[in-house]
């Protein structure tokens, strides 16, 4: 046994690491017996949680994140189904875990605990109905029955279905491993991605096609909610200050508001996933200095591609939202750092195992600031979990008074979605100018100058502006209004029947350049007007490498309103005179294109005479 000194409980890698990478070949009691987890102590005992054979198994101590609940860390292999296929699933998933798919890393332990219960445990129990005992009595048809059962009773989406009929893939993968391996590859001459389409999916993905995308936070909602959040941190200091007047402080609504608004804001301002946002510390946050300018940065870990420590820019809005959090964290905190000190003197009725898992979860939440008192006998402080996140949120837009099912992982595709929306001239620079402080400043570049930045979140918003540019296609190809040089090519197009509409515009939005003018969008690739055409607005109309849509009616509404506002003026001379009637006319155009009739459209004749 090694000598290396731990000063915390933790996995006991010695044990862990004499394990046989492999069940194959071993006696029943050999295999019943491999360790699947345990921890150290301090003096370097160990203790085994879970074997090989038992009807449970613990992975806590594999876990990182700080936002997942202990139950969604134990897998507990039903007793209601076959014993032989118990077996072969766990004999197939312990292989996975320590060797990996070929050419693969080994999983996670979220990994294996989702594969359990999104797909071993369903199909045991399925297969059991059928009177099916052992996995070597399956056949084709049978996965091909399940898969219908999920795809089209179901109506599951790809992914879900991918993820039910995982495991036959496994037990394909690692057929040695089983003591009944199945006879017959389950997806024939082809593989599970193509079986179940997620191949097809995940193509389209990389396309910028748009399969199983998660919501986009609509603006009133953003707005109404943000707003809200807003509202509750100006009152938070005052009611954090009487804290001590409450009764069950810790789960007073309205710390708990406050702890919900300052969830939003940080998710919705940052991009970072739930495990990020409920892995801020107290502290975890700095500024800097650019060029006289004042930037915000807010550290957290990274566990779903391992990247580890990683920094996100943030408004000082953010940062005022995590001083409130720091506030409301300490009693929390304090009442860890209690409880660290009994666990370590062992004044507790919890057996050593669970001592020595508490400790562990205790000393990893004590400095976070999204905390929360766990209703229970012990009445322990744990961060906050991603189910409560949820919970949390609906409880946010309620209070909001709005009727959307707003969820934790909407914001990062909503904050990618804004990014993308600044840049398009959707929103003009307002978000970026806020987010970033500087509207001329490169995100890219800000980002590249801190080592610690989390690059993901640029493929997701390269990703999201793929998407962007589907959708504005999209619409292009329906029955409206398009004018502009190529939006008259493109409705003049619509004529032409399209095999597959969701092909052409994952290609069409990969080839194509979209940008915003503020009166239109440009898709010129070559010269063109060089330019001119964001303050000579009226260009734009003519160019072959234009597109107005519906949307920039209220901006040629406003040009059409200031060439009457310049003819109305008397003494402006002859040359404006000319020019505001050359503009009048083709803003009148544009709205007679755009299918707007009436006073607007003939306002022309009425200043000429």
């Amino acid at each position: 046994m090694s000598a290396r000194p731990r000063s915390t409980a933790a996995k006991a890698f010695d044990l862990l690491a004499a394990q046989p990478i492999t069940a194959a070949g071993l006696t029943a009691d050999e295999r019943d017996w491999i360790v699947i987890s345990a921890v150290a102590d301090s003096q370097e005992s160990e203790h085994v949680l879970s074997y090989f054979g038992n009807a449970s198994w613990d992975l806590r101590p594999f876990y990182h994140q700080s936002n997942v609940s202990d139950c969604h860390k134990v897998i507990d292999w039903p007793a209601d189904c076959p014993p032989a296929m118990v077996k072969d699933c766990k004999a197939v998933l312990y292989a996975w875990f320590k060797r990996g798919l070929p050419g693969a890393k080994p999983p996670v332990a979220r990994g294996i605990y989702s594969a359990a219960l999104a797909s071993a445990i369903p199909v045991m129990r399925w297969l059991k109905q059928l009177g099916i005992e052992r996995f070597d009595e399956v056949r084709p048809l049978h996965v091909s029955n399940f898969f219908h059962l999920s795809k089209v009773e179901m109506g599951l989406r790809p992914m879900t279905v991918y993820n039910r009929l995982r495991i036959f893939d496994l037990l394909w993968l690692f057929r040695d491993e089983t003591l009944h391996p199945l006879q017959q590859s389950p997806w024939g001459n082809t593989t599970i991605w193509r079986f179940t389409g997620i191949k097809a999916t995940k193509l389209a993905e990389a396309a910028g096609g748009r399969a199983g995308r998660t919501a986009i936070i609509p603006q009133d909602v953003q707005a109404r909610v943000f707003t809200y959040c807003e509202n509750v941190l100006k009152q938070a200091p005052d009611i954090l200050k009487n804290r001590h007047q409450m009764l069950w402080a810790e789960r007073n609504p309205q710390l708990i508001q406050i702890r919900d608004a300052a969830l939003y804001i940080l998710s919705i301002t940052s991009g970072m996933r739930n495990e990020e946002a409920i892995g801020v510390e107290s502290g975890s946050w700095r500024k800097e200095v650019k060029d006289g300018v004042e930037y915000h940065w807010v550290a957290t870990v990274e566990h779903k591609t391992l990247k580890g420590k990683v920094e996100y820019l943030v408004p000082a809005l953010t940062i005022n939202a995590l001083e409130v959090m720091r506030e409301y964290a300490k009693p929390l905190q304090a009442k860890l750092v209690a409880e660290i000190k009994l666990l370590e003197a062992g004044s507790t009725t919890l057996s050593e195992k669970e001592r020595l898992i508490r400790l562990e979860k205790a000393k990893c939440d004590s400095k976070k600031l999204f905390l929360c008192l766990l209703h229970g006998p012990q009445n322990r402080i744990d961060a906050l979990s991603n189910t409560a996140s949820r919970i949390a949120f609906r409880r946010l837009a309620t209070a909001a008074g709005v009727d959307w099912n707003l969820q934790p992982h909407q914001c990062r595709r909503t904050y990618a979605r804004m990014v993308v929306e600044s840049k398009m001239g959707r929103a003009s620079l307002i978000f970026l100018k806020w987010q970033l402080k500087h509207s001329s400043i490169s995100m890219t570049q800000l980002y590249a100058s801190n080592p610690l930045q989390d690059a993901a979140i640029f493929d997701e918003i390269l990703q999201e502006m793929t998407y962007f540019k589907m959708d504005l296609i999209d619409s292009w190809l329906e029955d409206r209004p398009l004018t502009g040089g190529a939006g008259r090519v493109i409705s003049r197009l619509r004529a032409i029947p399209i095999d597959n509409r969701s092909d052409l515009l994952a290609q069409t939005a990969a080839q194509v350049h979209i940008r915003a003018t503020g009166h239109g969008w440009c898709l010129a690739e070559e010269k063109g007007c060089g330019g001119a055409g964001l303050y000579e607005t009226t260009r734009c109309a003519g160019c072959k490498s234009s597109v107005i849509d519906e949307t920039f009616l209220a901006t040629w509404r406003g040009i059409l309103d200031q060439q009457k506002e310049l003819l109305a003026i008397a003494d402006a001379g002859p040359a404006v005179q000319q020019r505001a009637l050359r503009e009048l006319r083709i803003a009148t155009q544009v709205m007679k294109e755009l299918g707007v009739t009436g006073d607007e459209v003939t306002s022309e004749q009425g200043a000429e005479s």
